[in-house]
């Protein structure tokens, strides 16, 4: 049998990267880098990432591993990891999971690095996202939204701490559906929606407590634990809930309890939440919000873009949300460099408003 040299090797495994689409991950976060793990292990897609030259570092050195929730990792040993929009020259799709604050100053300088077929799937919190971004760009944008949370567990090391399916918008063209499918293939199932306002309205309902947990500085499952601040969350969703009736607008549950019962539930003393809510609980003991996150490294929060986006769509209904209104301003103190916290005393104070 005859030998075969290593060039040949590496030219054979070249052509079939070549050949293969490109996927490029902007904004490679917890969330991108995850999600660009699970779709390189499947072998489909030719996978890069664009991140800070501290990720590219890192990269080199530990690689990148995606641990689902069953503690079973997926390792990407030698990932592709750049620091400048030029990367994007030639992609066939572009996961974009950059945070929602930096989409203003991100998507006018998109059209430059761009061809006009490369396809865009927006990953951001908020509503509204996909008219956003048409208005900078002529490529066509589909969304998803991703409703569970994924933590940097150590260098290069992206832990799932909770569950629940992606949320896709319809029709997906091919290549999303490639990707889907590539992401099942690591058993993270995908649902598909001709109403992606209802999904980003029902992630923007669980959204509502990273400020809180931000606030407060406690993990997310010790946070939950404590009545005061399960209260506030719940009167927080009530203000969207009944907006969202007012206004006659859908929202996609993600959970096994009905979205109009999660205040109920929430509400409940700690014992009986305890046993009911058991699922709601299982989840990562260190796990915290991304906006705690950001406002450890000093970085803008999301705050505009959810419990804001409450605010604002009360203000369109000429309606008011007080408890939302107030988290946006104690998160804006917070990144002032306020020493602003969130007692369980300061939550019940709050549900006074």
């Amino acid at each position: 049998m005859p030998s075969v040299s290593n060039s040949q090797t590496d030219n054979k495994a070249a052509a079939i990267g070549a050949a293969l689409p490109r996927l490029v991950v902007l904004g490679a976060g917890s969330i991108g880098c995850y999600l660009g793990v699970l779709a390189a292990q499947s072998g489909r897609f030719q996978v890069s990432f664009i991140g800070r030259e501290a990720l590219a570092l890192e990269a080199a050195v530990y690689g990148f591993t995606a641990q689902d929730l069953d503690l079973r990792c997926h390792t990407l040993g030698s990932p592709a990891v750049f620091t400048s929009l030029e990367a994007l020259r030639g992609a066939d799709l572009v996961l974009c999971a950059v945070k929602a604050v930096a989409l203003n100053e991100l998507l006018p300088q998109l059209v430059d690095f761009l061809r006009p077929d490369t396809e865009i799937i927006a990953l951001q919190n908020g509503v509204a996202i996909q008219t956003w971004y048409q208005q900078f760009l002529p490529q066509q944008v589909a969304r998803a939204i991703v409703p569970f949370n994924v933590v940097k567990a150590g260098p290069g090391l992206y832990a799932r701490t909770s569950g629940a399916a992606m949320v896709w918008s319809e029709p997906a063209t091919v290549l999303q559906r490639q990707l889907m499918s590539a992401l099942s293939s690591a058993d993270l199932t995908s649902a598909a929606t001709e109403d992606i306002q209802a999904a980003e309205l029902g992630k923007l309902l669980l959204n509502l407590n990273n400020a809180i947990n931000a606030l407060c500085g406690l993990p997310l499952r010790e946070q939950l634990m404590q009545r005061p601040y399960r209260q506030l969350l719940a009167g927080a969703m009530d203000e969207l809930l009944r907006l969202c009736r007012r206004r006659k607008l859908g929202l996609h549950s993600y959970t096994k309890v009905p979205n109009r019962l999660l205040p109920v539930l929430l509400r409940l003393p700690d014992g009986l939440f305890r046993v009911i809510a058991r699922s709601m609980l299982d989840i990562n003991p260190q796990a915290r919000s991304s906006m705690w996150d950001d406002l450890q490294a000093g970085r803008p929060t999301e705050i505009d873009y959810l419990n804001g986006a409450v605010v604002a769509l009360a203000e369109e209904a000429g309606l008011t949300a007080p408890l939302n209104q107030a988290l946006v301003s104690l998160v804006r103190q917070k990144q002032q460099g306020q020493a602003v916290s969130l007692t369980p005393q300061q939550a019940q104070q709050l549900l006074a408003l």
